[in-house]
């Protein structure tokens, strides 16, 4: 038996002074080694490679890669590489832009890099248009296109001007164009949370119920775990790891008192690095809920858990993602036959409910709104008015998470 092919074979130096790599038992010449040009070639041609099942495709005969000019595949490919780090934590960023690297791919892979101007950069804008996305979405999908060019430049794969043509290129305005407009998001009332949880597992009702009392984003409440809880003082603190404004040198502190502290108290009998909010124990509840709501006798019929589906992709993972939760909410509005409304709307209500209570600045501590500059004494005094502010939050109620 051969031995197996390797999906990353392994860049290396050739006596020529060229960066080369052997695939299907060809070998290509990409250029200066250790250039960014070649390097870029090199994981271009490893996209290639997998996307054929380990083989390179017939037609690409032009093993003296030095000769061709950097092509937006060339791009793509660097910027893959990059958000795999940059991104790690960050699934839905990683696979957004991700997707976005292939769609230059599909559209314009084997063109020059240095060709790909506004007008390309319009009709893959008019793309998403065309597919019913709405204005906001458009603009945001185009400068990440913009950010993927712009990290060519970075690598010194591109002339600084190609960035700047497309650049040129304006955004989408309100009013100017056929594509559609969001709705801004409003706070949503306590009385449809109430009539959503009927449908909800334990699990995601404490999600619901500390996100509402605190104010925070989904991220940060799916992302709690003991160890991030401090429990030292008179109040609770959650401190997360990261958190969306974590690259700006903002220090995260939120306030877990009355409702929340009382549900994150429940969850605290688990390892100091294990997810609070557990997606497995949520699926093992409606498991739970759907044999008791068995007609068929136990003795009768399929054995309970028999159909269960084995598909690997359907597994609960460690950690609920913005896309889960939100899934689990909207199908439980469905099934309570209220309107439609997902998690991130108890943060408008959470900030709506404490800036009537307090004012604006309580609101802006308990939301997370800081600067990156601000002074070590004026984090402390944002952290207490958050804690002032926590207290005024909306309550849904101390038996709200058992009924």
């Amino acid at each position: 038996m051969g031995r197996p092919k390797k999906s990353m074979p392994d860049y290396r130096y050739h006596v020529s002074g060229q960066g080369v790599v052997e695939l299907s038992g060809k070998t290509f010449y990409l250029g200066t080694y250790d250039s960014p040009e070649s390097r870029a070639k090199y994981f271009a041609l490893l996209q290639i490679y997998n996307g054929n099942g380990l083989s390179i495709p017939d037609d690409l005969s032009i093993v003296h890669q030095q000769d061709v000019p950097v092509s937006v595949r060339c791009v793509t490919a660097e910027f893959r590489e990059h958000v795999k780090i940059k991104y790690a934590r960050s699934p839905s960023h990683n696979g957004r832009l991700t997707n976005l690297c292939k769609l230059l791919e599909d559209e314009y892979g084997d063109e020059p890099a240095a060709e790909f101007g506004p007008r390309k950069l319009a009709a893959l804008r008019d793309t998403f248009v065309a597919s019913g996305n709405n204005r906001n979405y458009a603009n945001s999908q185009t400068r990440s296109i913009c950010q993927i060019f712009k990290y060519g430049v970075a690598r010194e794969l591109i002339e600084v001007s190609v960035l700047q043509r497309l650049e040129t290129l304006e955004p989408l305005r309100q009013g100017q164009t056929t594509a559609k407009e969001t709705k801004p998001r409003q706070p949503i009332s306590l009385e449809v949370v109430r009539a959503t949880a009927r449908y909800l597992s334990p699990t995601i009702k404490a999600m619901v119920m500390v996100q509402l009392a605190t104010g925070m984003r989904p991220s940060e409440v799916f992302a709690m775990r003991p160890r991030d809880i401090d429990q030292r003082g008179d109040e609770w603190i959650y401190r997360p790891d990261s958190h969306k404004t974590a690259h700006h040198g903002v220090t995260k502190a939120v306030p877990i008192v009355g409702d929340a502290r009382l549900v994150v108290a429940r969850f605290l009998d688990r390892p100091s690095d294990q997810y609070l909010f557990s997606p497995i124990e949520s699926a093992a509840w409606h498991r739970e809920q759907r044999s008791l709501a068995r007609k068929t006798h136990k003795s009768c019929g399929n054995r309970v858990g028999s159909n269960l589906k084995k598909d690997p992709k359907r597994k609960p993972g460690e950690m609920f993602t913005k896309d889960s939760y939100r899934r689990a909410v909207v199908n439980a509005a469905k099934k309570a036959e209220v309107e439609h409304w997902t998690p991130y709307q108890l943060r408008y209500t959470a900030a709506a409910a404490i800036r009537e209570a307090l004012g604006i600045e309580a609101a802006q501590a308990i939301l997370g709104h800081t600067k990156a500059a601000m002074t070590e004494h004026y984090a402390k005094s944002t952290e207490a008015k958050a804690i002032e502010a926590a207290k005024v939050g909306p309550t849904l109620g101390a038996g709200f998470l058992d009924g």
